[in-house]
Parts: structure tokens; sequence; C-alpha cells
């Protein structure tokens, strides 16, 4: 399905995502196939295609490690990460498969991200230094580095962050890998704005929606353009603003993320105060919750710097993650990889 996304100075366009058919007596296997087929373009399908099946027993072992494997993906895609853990360890009960040291980069992959997502940082890292060890093609290398550059980010080891951004983007201008570019571009855009430089963020991420629209990625496009709109509220930049935000908006409105909607809500809501509009007690209230369903700590950092102030707001970021030595749970010191 092809929509495209119009923001000021890019000529881009968004057409309305079709409704997700509905599912009739089909097999699991053809749900999972499916649900493969849509992790990329619109993972908010696949997670909804899996949670629909209660038991996957009729499954063979190498299709219950895909469908583990999706569900992962998905769930981190869309932000619900309320049963991730659970994935995970159904995931490692197959691990003496043989199929799962077939799949074992992007196993390691997927659960870096998920173990980062659950606080479990050194853990992340170590699993995707393993991956990397191995010989394994470029594409799988760029999206472990970009996925190793975030990680750096989130424990503030900016050197390495950028460093890993480096060697993922040359690996992507290589293989002229848009959506991988994308990615690499806003993520490149959240280091400057980390580091306060706005035009060079604001360069990035016009860059990276660019991308994300050629490549039709849906949770791409939200991303960028909620950063983009970041960016325009920073600046005081309310035409600007007024011209994304609606196309944005729908897109988030459709997403079952709540972290994005709740950014959405701190994004409008500060928008109004730089044209003037004094917010209500009610307002400020729900704001104040919002926060805290924000995805991460760097994001509520982020959202306290330059957002509060506007709103005169006075919220406090959860503790950071990377403060916590979180031991590693039993579940995973079971693994038999990467030891």
């Amino acid at each position: 399905m092809r929509y495209t996304l119009l923001a000021l100075f890019c000529t881009l366009f968004i057409t309305s995502v079709t409704a997700t058919p509905q599912i009739v007596s089909r097999s699991s296997a053809d749900i999972l196939r499916e649900a493969e087929d849509y992790i990329i373009v619109e993972p908010s399908h696949s997670y909804r295609l899996l949670r629909q099946v209660s038991t996957i027993t009729n499954l063979s072992p190498p299709q219950q490690i895909r469908w583990h494997l999706i569900k992962v993906r998905s769930a981190i895609a869309t932000n619900n990460l309320g049963d991730i853990e659970a994935e995970l360890i159904a995931l490692l009960k197959l691990q003496h498969h043989s199929d799962f040291q077939k799949r074992l980069t992007s196993i390691l992959s997927a659960m870096g991200i998920a173990l980062r997502r659950l606080g479990y940082f050194s853990q992340a890292k170590s699993f995707y230094t393993c991956a990397l060890e191995h010989e394994i093609a470029d594409k799988k290398r760029m999206a472990l580095l970009i996925n190793l550059a975030v990680l750096s980010r989130h424990m503030n080891d900016y050197p390495l962050a950028k460093q890993s951004y480096r060697a993922a983007r040359d690996i992507a201008l290589r293989l002229h890998h848009e959506r991988a570019l994308a990615n690499i571009n806003n993520n490149l855009g959240t280091l400057a704005l980390d580091e306060g430089n706005i035009e060079l963020a604001e360069k990035y991420y016009r860059e990276a929606l660019i991308g994300y629209q050629s490549s039709d990625k849906r949770s791409g496009n939200i991303t960028a353009g909620t950063n983009l709109l970041l960016i325009f509220v920073i600046q005081g930049h309310t035409l600007n603003f007024q011209r994304l935000i609606s196309p944005i908006s729908a897109l988030v409105d459709a997403y079952p993320d709540e972290s994005k909607k709740a950014l959405l809500l701190w994004l409008i809501n500060a928008n109004e105060a730089n044209l003037g509009k004094l917010l209500s007690q009610g307002a400020k209230d729900e704001l104040t919750s919002a926060f805290y369903r924000l995805e991460s700590v760097k994001l509520q950092l982020l959202i306290k710097r330059y957002l509060a102030p506007k709103m005169h707001l006075d919220v406090t970021p959860d503790k950071s993650p990377v403060q916590i030595t979180k031991p590693t749970p039993a579940w995973l010191r079971a693994r038999k990889f990467c030891t």
C-alpha cells in the first residue's frame, strides 16, 4: 500500500491507509506468513494478527521460532512491551533447534532491542557485540550497527554512537538502502538535538522524512514526522507546524503506540503555547500523565528541556535505566549462546 506525506519544503503526500482485513478461519501458518510480509511496512498489522491466535502448538519448531521472533519485532515496533518478556522466554526455550542457530543473528538483534527497552543495557550490548563477531551479510551488519548506536546513546556513549552510525551509513550508501539511510538520518538528528544543535537536527529529520516516504514505511514517517514537529515547536515555527500536523496526527491516531500519542499531545499543546494560548489545569494534568507514557528517559529529558518550560510545567523524568545495574534474569542466563 502506498501513501505520501506532505511536509513543508518537501514534496511529500499521504493517502489514507487501508483498513486491516478481517481474519476468517485461517491457519496459524497462513497468519504467520502474512505477519512476516507486513512486519516492515505495517508492523501494527503484524502485531494484531499474531495476537488473535491463542496457541501455536500445531506449528513446527521452526515456525514457532519465526512466530515468536515476529511477535517480538512487532511489539518493539508498536511499543507494546507488556508481554515481550514472555515472548523472549518462549523463544529461548527453542534455542536447541537448528533453525534457531540459522536465525541467530536476527534473533540477537531483536532480543538486543527488547533488552534495551526493558532496561537491560549491558546485556543488550553483549548481544550486539556477539552478533557483530559473526560473518554476516552487510545488510544485517548495518542493522546491528544502528541498534548498537541507539543503545550507545542511551548509555551516554556518544563517541561509540557516532562511530557506529558512520559505519552503518557507509554500508547503507553502498547498498543504496533508502530505509536504513532514513533511520540513520533520524537518529543522527536525535544526537544533534541531544547536543543542542537544532539546525542540524532539522536537516537530518527532513532527510529522514523524505527517505521514509520513499520506502513507504509508516512507522518511520511517524517517527521522523513527530521529530520534525518537535523541531518546529522548539523554533516557534507555528506555520510550519500547522502544515505538517494534520497528516502526522492522522498516522499517529491510527497507530497502536501510546508513547507516540503521548508525544503528539505534548507537541500540540506546546504549539498552542507558542500561539499564546494558556493551558487549563486539566490540560496540564493530562500532559503530566502523558509525560510518563513517553517511550524512554531520553525522550522525557528532551521534552523537559525544550517543551515543558513553554507551558510552565515541572516534570521529573523517570530514573535513567543507565544508572541502574540490572542483574541478568534467570531466563536469560539459561541461554547457550553468547555466554
